[in-house]
């Protein structure tokens, strides 16, 4: 059980493949749980994703296609995969204004690993047993800085 700190990609990877069942939060995920919670329908999370073909759906409906894949590193020298999609024809747009400010077409890079393991981490932080731990952990740790 953790703070959404911890929760990245590698940590996610790691606990995965050393059997570790995690209750781990992610960035957003409080936020995600308030009732009033409304995502912006122009980030990429929200768009549509088609994976048999591998492409987004904007908010007018144009295919945003793959383009290729962005490899970054962490600090710990953790390598990072992000498919990069690209939308076809944002000029004259009435949306364009609302879903990007750059020039010509809109481009999102998406870590489809990543995304799958906060799809995990949320089932789990939702369950009865997710629920339970994150209760008790908001009084374990932080506990112990008061008593001293």
């Amino acid at each position: 059980v953790a703070d959404s700190g911890y929760g990245s990609e590698e940590n996610y990877r790691f606990m995965q493949e050393n059997g570790i069942e995690a209750f781990v939060k992610y960035n957003y995920f409080h936020k995600e749980q308030r009732p009033r919670y409304t995502s912006n329908p122009f980030h990429a999370e929200s768009l549509h994703y088609n994976a048999e073909g591998d492409y987004y759906v904007c908010p007018m409906g144009q295919h945003m296609n793959r383009i290729g894949t962005k490899r970054d590193r962490t600090v710990s020298g953790y390598t990072t995969e992000s498919a990069r999609y690209k939308a076809q024809r944002c000029e004259g747009c009435p949306l364009c204004g609302s879903c990007f400010k750059a020039r010509g077409n809109r481009i999102i890079e998406v870590n489809h690993r990543l995304n799958q393991y906060k799809r995990q981490a949320r089932e789990r932080l939702l369950s009865k047993e997710g629920i339970r731990h994150r209760g008790r952990r908001c009084i374990e740790p932080e506990a112990v800085f008061g008593q001293m």
